[in-house]
């Protein structure tokens, strides 16, 4: 009985103590229950378990799975979309805004004495930009003017001196008309009195004859005379003509002196030579500027674009196809716009100093081509003052309809 009891303390303390590892049996004994240890469990090697992961749940691995379609599906889409949009339009960003611009300055040289015009102002064909002190033109016309009215009365002389040469020479040939009448008659006595004297015997004296002689020698040389005097006249009156020529001449000269004063003085105010708006301007009062000196640019409202395509866009390029026009300046709007030519030569054709091809480092490389677009006037009206040249654009031109 007492080892019975025994035997129980030892087993209750091993319950209260138990030893890691270690599996207990159970006996009874008398009725009471003992616990000893497994004896065959206890002599088993421990091991050290590896912490079990759970596996993930269900809900994450279908998110992922949707996530990835969805990113293929939105690839296939935007490469769908490329292909559709590539296939319908042509565009570029080497584009600008162009236009004619007008530079202005003075044909002569001088002194401004007004400017009539500022910075970015509207003006109409023909309005007065500036002047030029006018007093030095006005005395080169005074001047000219004078030389015209100097030229008119050498004129009016050389005619008169011309009307005068040609009744001199009336007069001479009269002159030898009479004495060539006298002439004839002197011979025709001399012959008379020749007869007489030599086959009259003696009818008349030979002082008769001598004196009769004499008349028509003399006569005759008066004759001559008289013909001389109408050669000096006739030369007299080509000279007039000469001169009066001369004359006519220099009063074609005088007069296109004076339409030449004119031109410069006028010449002094300098007008538009279009509608637009004042751009670059330089002219100030009192600035001394030479004959063709630009001092400011007259820019017209009707603007364009020029776009470098790239030769390998060009195919599908025609001239009157649609254009959607975006501009840098404004990018809240849209303009439109067509296709109106395209530059014959690439930019390179026209550069000053152009590539020579037949080198033999050829080094192939894309052209660009300009092509000119024209806004459609109704889709700018109200931004015409906004829309200047040399602002970028983003043209895209719809090829396929």
């Amino acid at each position: 009985m007492r080892f019975a009891s025994i035997e129980l303390q030892i087993a209750m303390n091993q319950m209260k103590r138990p030893e890691s590892g270690k599996s207990y049996m159970s006996a009874s004994t008398n009725g009471t229950t003992l616990v000893y240890p497994n004896r065959a469990k206890a002599e088993e090697p421990t091991t050290t378990k590896e912490p079990i992961t759970k596996p993930p749940a269900k809900g994450k691995k279908s998110l992922v799975r949707w996530l990835a379609l969805s990113v293929v599906i939105l690839g296939v889409i935007a490469g769908v979309w490329y292909w559709l949009y590539s296939s319908q339009f042509e565009e570029t960003d080497d584009a600008y805004v162009t236009g004619h611009e007008h530079p202005v300055s003075f044909r002569v040289a001088g002194t401004i004495s007004e400017v009539l015009v500022d910075d970015n102002q509207l003006v109409k064909q023909g309005q007065p930009i500036a002047k030029l002190d006018p007093k030095d033109f006005q005395v080169a016309l005074a001047q000219s003017k004078a030389s015209l009215e100097q030229a008119r009365a050498q004129l009016g002389q050389s005619q008169a001196q011309l009307i005068q040469t040609d009744a001199q020479l009336k007069q001479a040939r009269a002159q030898a008309d009479a004495a060539k009448a006298q002439d004839i008659n002197s011979r025709r006595n001399f012959q008379r009195n020749y007869q007489l004297f030599y086959q009259g015997k003696g009818v008349i004296s030979k002082q008769d004859l001598d004196n009769a002689q004499y008349q028509a020698e003399g006569n005759e040389a008066t004759y001559n005379a008289t013909v001389a005097a109408v050669n000096v006249a006739e030369a007299n009156i080509e000279t007039a003509k000469a001169q009066e020529k001369a004359a006519a001449a220099q009063v074609e000269v005088a007069s296109a002196q004076v339409q030449n004063a004119e031109l410069q003085l006028s010449y002094t105010t300098v007008y538009a030579p279009t509608d637009g708006r004042v751009a670059q301007k330089t002219f100030e009062t009192g600035q001394r500027v030479q004959s063709g000196q630009t001092g400011l640019a007259i820019s017209e409202a009707d603007d364009w674009v020029v776009a470098n395509f790239k030769e390998t866009q060009l195919g599908r390029i025609r001239p009157g196809q649609p254009v959607e026009i975006s501009v840098d300046a404004l990018p809240n709007h849209k303009f439109i716009g067509k296709v109106d030519s395209f530059q014959s030569g690439t930019g390179a054709v026209f550069a000053l100093l152009p590539p020579d091809n037949a080198t033999g480092n050829f080094t192939k490389i894309v052209q660009r081509v300009p092509v000119k677009i024209l806004f459609d006037r109704a889709s700018i009206r109200g931004y015409e003052l906004l829309i200047v040249p040399g602002l970028s654009v983003d043209p895209k031109i719809r090829v396929k309809l």
